[in-house]
């Protein structure tokens, strides 16, 4: 796998009514990173992943995928390669869990009707969801709706095994599970990190971040703190900087990590 620029930002700003949401961010993720995005509420966090995403168009700057302006590629050419998992998925209508899954291979025009289906219900047990493939979605738990909509952006970008250049971008992919299917979902993401999948995510989490991530990007008040490896980056001070609380880490030994706690 090449260690290439597959994300880059160059001094991005993005601003409404002359307040700036996003002030000044660059940086480049590279093939094959795992990178969290942390920083408290108002940080800049979703509106980062929103502009990376394309969804919100910068006020200056440039956002590229694979060296390519984000405006410049075609939603269906992007599709491709990149799944996005918002913070919010409402959705209102009593579609199957298994359809909502297969909505995640619409863009994909190589794959037949028999593979889409193959591939969906593999999914769906990778994230303990087989039982419900026939339920009407709007009768699921909250838990278990996300884990249906975390089954959808895989769906898009699955692949038997090549995951050069494309990118799974998930903002609070923990919302509303239980710790069994958050352990099972990070477990799943290191999985496919190893086959060669960039995942970028927004956590809350702090252990979550230091546990499941080999670069950590920190925010506070639309600006970048800080961007390094984890090892690096995860030291008292710069915890306290950026969430104005007074934090310890401690060292666990079987693993050779530090982890937070206050």
């Amino acid at each position: 796998m090449q260690n290439k620029t597959l994300i880059k930002l160059d001094s991005v700003n993005y601003s409404i009514n002359n307040k700036l949401l996003i002030e000044d961010i660059s940086f480049s993720v590279n093939n094959g990173d795992m990178v969290s995005i942390i920083g408290p509420n108002g940080s800049g966090k979703s509106t980062l992943i929103k502009l990376i995403t394309g969804e919100l168009s910068v006020t200056s700057g440039n956002v590229f995928f694979n060296n390519i302006k984000i405006d410049d590629w075609s939603s269906s050419e992007l599709a491709y390669y990149r799944s996005v998992l918002p913070q919010s998925n409402y959705l209102a209508f009593p579609f199957s869990v298994l359809d909502i899954v297969k909505m995640g291979r619409y863009p994909i025009k190589d794959s037949t009707s028999s593979e889409n289906e193959l591939i969906c219900k593999k999914i769906l047990e990778v994230f303990d969801l087989s039982s419900h493939i026939d339920q009407n979605y709007m009768t699921l738990s909250g838990g278990e709706k996300q884990r249906v909509q975390l089954a959808r952006v895989f769906s898009q970008i699955w692949s038997d095994n090549n995951y050069d250049n494309r990118v799974l971008i998930i903002d609070e992919p923990t919302s509303y599970l239980d710790i069994n299917h958050q352990c099972c979902l990070f477990g799943f993401l290191k999985s496919m990190n190893k086959k060669g999948l960039t995942i970028v995510m927004v956590l809350h989490d702090l252990n979550q971040a230091i546990i499941n991530s080999n670069k950590i990007i920190m925010l506070k008040q639309a600006k970048l703190v800080s961007y390094e490896r984890t090892n690096k980056i995860i030291d008292t001070e710069k915890l306290e900087e950026v969430f104005d609380v007074k934090l310890k880490l401690i060292k666990n030994e079987e693993s050779d990590r530090m982890f937070v706690t206050y």
